[in-house]
């Protein structure tokens, strides 16, 4: 036998779970309001030209410049995710047609693009500073005129160690 506070409990789940029968359905996790957005203008560069006046071979230089190609596409892809994550914020906060949302979208838009050509300028800049510390110090290693050792190996290694 249950106690009376123990049927007004079984009473009140059951009142409860009619009751979220009869409620609206929770909105959803969507803005009011979003339109798709046109993908950022993130442009590639190519290194190859700085390889090889740096001195690398063509096998080194192909090497390098297949990595930073992947690190330019893993940076845009960041980027793209980001500003669209971000535009989803702001437009569940304004309603459609805002003025606010179309002026801060373009304000966005332009900084989601100026980060990743300055975040990929550093990268390219990082990659032909590991490229030059590399050469300098197998050619200060080098004793005999043998030549250079194997420098695209070197060069390789420290990279995917980076």
């Amino acid at each position: 036998m249950l106690s009376a506070q123990a049927r007004i409990a079984a009473d009140a789940n059951k009142l409860l779970a009619r009751v979220s029968l009869l409620l609206p359905t929770a909105p959803t996790s969507q803005p009011r309001f979003f339109r798709p957005l046109p993908p950022l203008q993130l442009g590639t560069i190519d290194i190859r030209d700085s390889l090889e006046v740096l001195g690398c071979s063509r096998a080194t230089t192909t090497a390098l410049a297949s990595l930073f190609q992947a690190a330019q596409a893993k940076l845009q892809e960041a980027s793209q995710t980001s500003y669209e994550r971000t535009m989803r914020g702001l437009a569940a906060t304004l309603s459609e047609g805002d003025q606010a949302c179309n002026g801060a979208s373009e304000v966005l838009r332009t900084r989601y693009m100026g980060d990743y050509v300055a975040a990929r300028n550093r990268l390219r800049a990082q990659l032909l500073a590991e490229v030059t510390a590399a050469r300098d110090r197998v050619a200060s290693s080098v004793e005999s005129t043998e030549g250079r050792g194997s420098f695209s190996d070197e060069v390789v290694a420290v990279l995917e160690r980076a």
